[in-house]
């Protein structure tokens, strides 16, 4: 197979849609990336491009058709797989009238049915390949399943390489990537005793959030880079997040103890519920869920200082999924 041939495109807006997207193609050592936010380095991905977000938007998603234009004709891969987020719209119709096979995974976030985006894609046949990683969906739309990407279901049991707690023990807290307010979460940090203290140190991924309290021993960032974000995973003894896919399977990777706030739609936090509806499923021991009619509970400082911190990240890909995506990218189409 010729080096071209081997080259395939990734579509998948930044956080859990590019999460799984990694998962999906990690068997295949070419890939050229386009996405809406750049924060990622992987030496399997050769080249970057950044598209316009849609928000929605028409006029954006005319202009991007002849961007994924110009995007195709100058990488000419050997196929395009997307997980996701409106940025594959115009992939996808392009690949409908070019030689060009296109595969869609819907999202691992959607439950109960398929995303927007994956509505689209399915209602007009826009794909060569169409894959849900619930059973209930795929048979509900008439599609393939194909599996979960990682072990969002923590089925498997791993071997922990741990050190002892450092001084003081850090809470990482994360938003994501998204656009839309997330105050309820932050209010509730206000809410909790240590915040106030210097035995803890707080380090706060706030995105475009506006934060009326600092912590009294801490520091704020608006977005980092994923893997400086593992960095602080690794550091930290809490992390205290929204409930997205990426966020998930970041904590999944290094065993961490989490309180997921999932965004709700009634707080204007999301345009759905799908992270509620995804926190009903993840099943880790780890992971404690806040429901949008519970408060927080307490932060002891004894139980920060009794954890081990997970030292070295443990694969949480399902590889026999990979496998089976990169045969069908592969594999010639008809």
């Amino acid at each position: 197979m010729s080096k071209m041939n081997e080259k395939i495109l990734v579509i998948a807006s930044a956080g859990g849609h590019l999460t799984q997207a990694m998962c999906l193609t990690s068997k295949c050592n070419d890939l050229t990336l386009v996405t809406n936010k750049v924060n990622i380095a992987n030496e399997r991905i050769k080249k970057i491009y950044k598209i316009w977000d849609t928000q929605f938007n028409f006029f954006i998603h005319f202009y991007n058709i002849f961007y994924a234009l110009y995007v195709i004709l100058r990488e000419r891969p050997k196929a395009i797989i997307s997980t996701g987020g409106p940025i594959a719209l115009p992939f996808a119709f392009l690949c409908k009238i070019l030689p060009l096979k296109f595969v869609y995974v819907d999202t691992l976030s959607r439950v109960v049915e398929l995303s927007n985006t994956g509505k689209l894609i399915h209602k007009y046949s826009l794909y060569d390949d169409f894959f849900c990683q619930w059973h209930d969906i795929a048979k509900k739309n008439n599609v393939k399943y194909i599996g979960k990407c990682f072990d969002i279901k923590c089925e498997n049991s791993y071997e922990l390489i741990t050190q002892e707690q450092t001084s003081p023990p850090v809470i990482l807290v994360t938003v994501g990537t998204n656009q839309y307010d997330f105050d309820r979460l932050l209010e509730m940090l206000y809410q909790q005793p240590l915040y106030n203290s210097d035995k803890v140190k707080w380090i706060i991924q706030k995105g475009h959030n506006s934060l009326t309290h600092m912590p009294k021993n801490g520091q704020v960032v608006d977005m980092i880079t994923r893997d400086e974000m593992s960095k602080l995973v690794q550091q930290a003894s809490l992390v205290i997040s929204h409930c997205g896919i990426g966020s998930i399977n970041q904590m999944l990777s290094y065993q961490k103890k989490v309180i997921f706030v999932p965004r709700v739609a009634r707080f204007n936090e999301f345009s759905d519920d799908h992270q509620l509806q995804i926190a009903n499923e993840i099943g880790s021991e780890l992971f404690d869920v806040v429901f949008p009619e519970h408060k927080m509970k307490e932060i002891l400082l004894d139980e920060l200082l009794a954890r081990q911190l997970v030292i070295k990240s443990v694969d949480t890909t399902n590889h026999q999924m990979a496998d089976d995506i990169k045969n069908i990218l592969y594999w010639d189409k008809s």
